[in-house]
């Protein structure tokens, strides 16, 4: 079986409205994966042609940060 896994980390670090999150896709092979990340692209290019950074960043600042991490 194949695995799909949407994640949003709006919540849980406050990021509301900053689209922070994951989508990932577990595929038998490369070629599975390729044609999978071909439909993708035209599925997402009209939805967010040029999404917030800002979200993106405040949340990697905090999870490569050892001291940051462990206040958040």
């Amino acid at each position: 079986h194949n695995l799909c896994l949407s994640q949003s980390f709006a919540k849980n670090m406050g990021l509301y409205g900053e689209r922070v999150g994951a989508y990932t896709i577990v595929s038998e092979n490369k070629d599975e994966a390729d044609r999978v990340m071909s439909q993708l692209k035209i599925l997402i290019r009209p939805i967010i042609s040029n999404p917030p950074i800002h979200g993106a960043r405040i949340a990697t600042e905090i999870l490569s940060n050892p001291e940051l991490k462990q206040q958040w």
